[in-house]
């Protein structure tokens, strides 16, 4: 046993790491929309307000166009991989709906094998 870790069966490592990144996903899900929803309980779905919050600080603003930048990254990214085109709109969607916090994870998600499959 090298490194202390017990030797894994083929393709279950794939297996593994997919559930923990659609984990990711939904928790990177969650955790955004949980803080929206108590923005939406306060005020409403006033965009204004939202996006003056956004940008009403330098350090508001470099969260916000990091999110920004990273969304995009994340859509060059999926673009570009070779995964079926319905898993690339998903990944998509999720980035443009959700944000990168679920995109990102879900697009690592869908490029391993699913659980059974072989490498």
């Amino acid at each position: 046993m090298k490194g202390g870790r017990p030797p894994l069966r083929e393709g279950s490592e794939g297996a593994v790491g997919r559930r923990v990144f659609l984990l990711l996903a939904a928790v990177g899900a969650v955790v955004p929309y949980a803080a929206f929803a108590v923005f939406i309980s306060r005020h409403g779905l006033d965009v204004a307000l939202l996006v003056r919050q956004a940008f009403g600080s330098p350090g508001a603003t470099f969260f916000s166009l990091d999110v920004v930048m990273s969304a995009l990254a994340v859509i060059a990214a999926v673009t570009l991989d070779r995964l079926d085109a319905r898993a690339r709109w998903l990944s998509i969607a999720a980035t443009l709906v959700v944000g990168p916090s679920c995109g990102l994870p879900l697009w690592l998600a869908l490029r391993r094998p699913p659980s059974g499959s072989r490498p």
